[in-house]
C-alpha cells in the first residue's frame, strides 16, 4: 500500500499534469537555468510536480551557483505569479517574464471593451473604462 496520491506502474516517479487548458499527460517536469552567451547549461531540477512556483527556486539556486545576482532571468508565460516575481525582485535579480495572452472566451464582443482597453490607476486601485466611468475591482476577472 502507498500513501501517494498516484502511482503509474510503468514509471512509479511520475505523475499526471496538466500540460496545457485540460490537457493531461503523465510526466515529469524539467526546470534548467543557461548562459544565454555561450549556451552552456548552469543547473537542473526534475519534479513530478506542478512547476508554476519553481521560478524563485530556480533564481536562488543560480544565485548561488553563479556567485552573484547581476544577471538577468527570462522565463516563459507559465512563470508570471506574483509571489515568483516578487522573490527574483527579493533576491535583486532582473527578470523578464512573458505576459500569457487573454484567452479568446475572455474578449468582449466589442474589441473597444477588452480588459486591454480599461486602464489601472494602482493608487486608488481602481480601472478607467474607453467611456471614462471609473470602476472599482474585486479583485477577480
Amino acid at each position: 500500500m502507498s500513501d501517494q496520491e498516484q502511482l503509474f506502474t510503468s514509471d512509479p516517479d511520475s505523475r499526471q499534469m496538466i500540460i496545457r487548458n485540460n490537457i493531461t499527460e503523465v510526466a515529469y517536469n524539467i526546470q534548467s537555468t543557461t548562459n544565454a552567451k555561450h549556451h552552456i547549461p548552469i543547473d537542473f531540477k526534475v519534479t513530478n510536480n506542478n512547476d508554476s512556483k519553481a521560478m524563485g527556486n530556480m533564481i536562488q539556486r543560480s544565485k548561488s551557483i553563479l556567485g552573484t545576482n547581476q544577471f538577468t532571468a527570462l522565463f516563459e508565460k507559465g512563470f508570471h505569479i506574483g509571489s515568483e516575481i516578487k522573490t527574483t525582485i527579493e533576491l535583486g535579480v532582473e527578470s523578464i517574464v512573458a505576459i500569457p495572452a487573454v484567452s479568446g472566451s475572455s474578449m468582449a464582443p466589442d474589441p473597444a471593451y477588452n480588459v486591454s482597453e480599461f486602464n489601472f490607476n494602482s493608487k486608488t486601485r481602481t480601472y478607467t473604462c474607453p467611456q471614462g466611468s471609473v470602476l472599482s475591482t474585486n479583485g477577480t476577472w
